[in-house]
């Protein structure tokens, strides 16, 4: 038994796309860094992955030997709701609110693994 419909000549229509993104980069300033970090703040935030808070209590160590009168705010510790990742832009901008709330001259942060 031979099914006929297997045998005739289907035509098909493709469309073919592209599955790159379209990324529109505009030009953005940078804020200024300070030319020292003697006598500033610096708040350093780790995100939710393992040994973020590690690398960057070793920085507070190095920081605090190196620089004088700086002034160390672990982010993880102050505001801990900020150690999430942000899933999202409008969560970012909460972060970076509370983060700036803080009075920072300078914010230093760690991924982890």
């Amino acid at each position: 038994m031979s099914d006929a419909s297997f045998a005739k000549d289907t035509s098909q229509q493709y469309e073919i796309v592209n599955p790159e993104s379209v990324v529109k980069i505009a030009p953005m300033d940078v804020n200024s860094h300070p030319s020292t970090l003697e006598g500033k703040t610096v708040v350093l935030r780790a995100n939710e992955k393992h040994n973020a808070d590690n690398v960057l209590e070793k920085v507070a160590e190095l920081l605090t030997e190196k620089v004088k009168e700086i002034k160390i705010i672990k982010a993880w510790e102050v505001l801990p709701e900020t150690r999430d990742n942000s899933q999202g832009p409008e969560r970012s901008k909460q972060f970076a609110q509370k983060l700036a709330a803080l009075k920072p001259d300078l914010v230093i942060g760690s991924q982890g693994d």
